[in-house]
């Protein structure tokens, strides 16, 4: 019977309002004649379970006048409002029957399609709001780096100035540019958030360096501009190139989150070097006045004053351009990675025989690496309509839950009210199945398919519907028609003009499979094709043109147009097209790594030596994963986070997603810390003093850096959604090795198995220097270093840090 559910609050004002209900369908066994309970209780209660499992399936048809489809609640469509709320209200009712009639022996379990859509939503946003709960413990760190609570509101403002103008950006792409997924915003705004931190950390931490010298706030600021500005600029470039890299790939999910994760890393370069230095300029003394670290009012008009050696009054803070005097400065401690990089210097050799072993365990891992492609490492392990999906996937087969679908396009819907249309198509269909038979066996598949295989208007159980539905000798055609059945599947598997029909086809094993994959792929086939487009130029299909047939005709009829479409087959063709690619992406990773580091130091071996350190980090955290992931070593240990998901394999985006972010953190502490090797390389020192000074100098501030990132993405292994919790595994372990092993040992051993002349080269030590960085040493820049490649970017910084004091004292 058709019921109309009302009482459901209206949008805004639209003419839609005239309609403020909606309409659906159930069809329950029990609601239905006997002649026509006989074809339907094969499918309402399969034997799987004795018959015990039942269904009754709802139609949601339309709501305020507007035919609903499966993305109108995910694409947030103003007239698929009240779908959530109904489903929340039979969702109620299940509550409150187990609540009225504990005893039942009815369990009843609510699963649609769209609430599994919403669950996965749900999921999302779940762990953003735990990644934001983490990033308060990650400020934590950041202010205790900075050693002032004040510079943290920089960094905030620096974070939503990225995520605003990103999400601005996005806006209209999402509109008119390209389909964005629900993915992207939370990757983009956790990479603008990373590198907001990052990047703000490490001008940050200069500023203070150089203040703590005794210079003043501008001279800080241009030599941190000068230093740290070009580890940003670098660092932004290779990562938003290699996040661009990704738009090759051919799946719209990593593309939209490869767009806008390269828009994050730009707004985080634009915002770090332009809206930091002009609130330093602008509010001075509010953001240098450190006293308990900030945690005080000096330096705001209720501040506290101070009564100098002088007898003059002076307020805490820095000013402008008056140099900070320093009282009796205290000798600085070597620290303790200092001692570890001059440890992996001197066992160089053992140090990298060592590295090389550690890495075989995980790449023999990495040898075994498999993927998984179905819905389930995207749903919430513990949310109930994952397990209601579980158990209507078990219990009716995937079918219901992945169905693959053949929609015929009929040339007209007179045409397809006909006999010879009906007889023509099944015909077809028949003739599919032998065909997709023989294709199996070719490929030495042990696999039949059956006409019983296809369900939908013209067929069933393997027989035409045109010339009846026989049980038997009994003909039940009649009485499907008597009853208005026939005419209910109809609406169901028909668009409303009648113009349009899908055919269920079914598949014996499971789709996700080996053989399930190549059964996809003779179906796809074997779709009769009109010859002249029969073997495409080159003999490569793509599954567009693989999976749609313009027109098909069948026994002298014109059956029309063909599409073969469904969640496994755009699934499979993600994941097989995006992998096959990724060698390609990898190879243009390297290229821009090399262009981009060899041109801004202008050496040969370090841009070759970073490509090195990454590989094997790659390697590692890659080769953990499947260790994790797919062999189950961490399951003993009883964490839902760490145990293998459905396949016991890792979902297919994870690697292609995480990948990118991993090579673009890397670089970025390795752009620090080689910033600071050649600056004290520039300044006289050779190679192994250079590292031992720059780990000196930036290894606490790396290390705090992967701290803070470690936390932000830790959050995503409390998440209980499968393939965030593997991304969250590779980011963490891609961190923790980046600033722990990478830049404390790997690249100090590299460094040390290769002479200074071939490590710098083509570079030479220049002879004073004040002309390392094209200044004149009246400004008491001591110690600044640069490549000569890099001399005539420099002007345009000293001029970028004159140019924002005007900005600050305009704003």
């Amino acid at each position: 019977t058709s019921v109309r559910a009302s009482g459901v609050p209206a949008p805004p004002p639209s003419p839609a309002q005239l309609k403020p209900k909606c309409e659906f369908n159930f069809y329950s066994f029990f609601d239905m004649p006997f002649e026509v309970q006989m074809v339907a209780h094969s499918f309402l209660f399969p034997s799987n379970f004795g018959g015990q499992e039942g269904m009754i399936a709802v139609h949601l048809v339309s709501c305020y006048g507007h035919a609903v489809y499966a993305e109108c609640l995910y694409k947030n469509d103003w007239f698929c409002e009240p779908v959530g709320e109904l489903l929340e209200s039979w969702e109620g009712y299940r509550q409150e029957r187990i609540r009225d009639l504990p005893d039942s022996p009815v369990d009843l379990t609510c699963f649609s399609e769209l609430g599994l859509r919403e669950e996965i939503l749900m999921g999302i946003e779940w762990s953003m709001a735990l990644s934001t709960v983490a990033t308060f413990f990650a400020f934590i760190v950041l202010a205790i780096m900075l050693r002032n609570f004040r510079q943290l509101h920089l960094v905030l403002l620096n974070i939503g100035a990225v995520g605003g103008t990103t999400l601005l950006i996005m806006y209209p792409v999402a509109c008119y540019v390209m389909d964005v997924c629900v993915g992207a915003p939370p990757l983009f705004i956790g990479v603008g958030l990373a590198m907001s931190i990052d990047y703000s950390l490490f001008l940050l931490t200069r500023f203070n360096e150089e203040r703590l010298d005794g210079r003043s706030i501008t001279q800080s600021l241009e030599i941190a501009l000068a230093t740290q500005g070009h580890t940003i600029v670098v660092s932004g470039a290779t990562l938003a190139l290699c996040f661009t890299s990704m738009l090759v790939l051919p799946t719209s999910t990593i593309t939209s989150m490869a767009a806008g994760a390269a828009t994050a890393v730009l707004q985080s370069v634009l915002v770090s070097l332009s809206l930091t230095p002009a609130l330093l300029l602008t509010m001075p003394r509010f953001f240098t006045a450190d006293r308990m670290l900030g945690l005080t009012l000096d330096g705001t008009p209720f501040g506290t004053y101070r009564r100098a050696s002088s007898g003059t009054v002076a307020q805490f803070g820095a000013t402008i351009d008056r140099p900070t005097i320093i009282e009796n400065p205290q000798p600085k401690k070597e620290s303790i990675w200092a001692h570890v990089g001059r440890c992996s210097q001197r066992g160089a050799p053992v140090m990298f025989l060592f590295l090389a072993l550690v890495m075989v365990p995980f790449a023999m891992a990495l040898t075994r690496f498999s993927y998984v492609e179905d819905l389930t490492p995207l749903m919430q392990t513990t949310h109930p309509a994952t397990k209601a999906f579980i158990s209507i996937s078990n219990i009716y087969g995937q079918d219901l839950t992945t169905p693959v679908q053949l929609l015929i396009m009929a040339p007209s819907q007179k045409a397809m009210a006909s006999r010879e249309w009906s007889l023509a198509t099944c015909h077809m269909l028949q003739d599919l199945a032998t065909k997709v038979t023989d294709r199996m066996h070719e490929e030495g598949h042990d696999y039949t398919m059956t006409t019983a295989d296809f369900n939908g208007l013209m067929i069933f159980r393997g027989g035409c519907l045109a010339d009846g539905l026989k049980f038997g000798v009994i003909d039940v055609m009649p009485a499907v028609h008597m009853y208005g059945m026939y005419d209910m599947v109809a609406d169901l598997l028909s668009n409303r003009n009648q113009t349009a029909t899908q055919v269920y086809v079914h598949c014996q094993v499971d789709l996700f499979s080996e053989v399930g994959e190549a059964w996809m792929r003779a179906v796809r086939a074997s779709l009769p094709r009109p010859e002249v487009i029969r073997q495409p130029l080159g003999g490569h299909q793509d599954a567009d043109s693989a999976n749609y047939v313009p027109y098909g005709r069948w026994d002298d009829v014109e059956i029309g147009a063909l599409h073969l479409y469904g969640m496994p087959l755009e699934q499979m063709d993600g994941a097989q097209y995006t992998l096959r690619r990724m060698p390609y992406v990898g190879l243009a990773i390297a290229a821009i790594v090399c262009i981009i580091l060899g041109g801004s130091f202008g050496t040969a071996l370090i841009p070759v030596r970073a490509v090195i350190c990454i590989a094997w980090m790659l390697v590692v955290t890659f080769g953990a994963s499947v260790m994790v992931y797919q062999l189950g070593y961490l399951e003993g240990l009883g964490i839902q986070a760490l145990s293998p998901s459905s396949g016991q394999a890792l979902f297919w985006i994870s690697p292609s997603v995480a990948v990118a972010v991993l090579v673009g953190l890397g670089l970025d502490y390795d752009i620090f810390l080689m910033d600071s090797v050649m600056e004290h390389w520039q300044s006289g020192k050779d190679g192994k003093s250079a590292v031992v000074t720059s780990l000196d100098q930036a290894g606490t501030i790396i290390s705090a850096a992967g701290v803070i990132m470690f936390l932000a993405f830790g959050a995503l292994l409390a998440s209980t959604t499968p393939v965030l919790n593997q991304i969250g595994f590779m980011l963490c372990v891609g961190v923790l090795l980046d600033c722990f092993v990478t830049t404390k040992v790997t690249i100090p051993c590299l460094m040390a198995l290769v002479p200074d002349d071939a490590n710098f080269w083509p570079l030479k030590q220049s002879a004073t220097r004040e002309l390392a960085i094209g200044r004149e040493p009246s400004f008491g820049l001591e110690g600044i270093g640069q490549p000569p490649g890099f001399r005539r970017s420099l002007s345009w910084k000293w001029k970028y840090g004159v140019a924002l004091e005007h900005l600050g004292h305009t704003i």
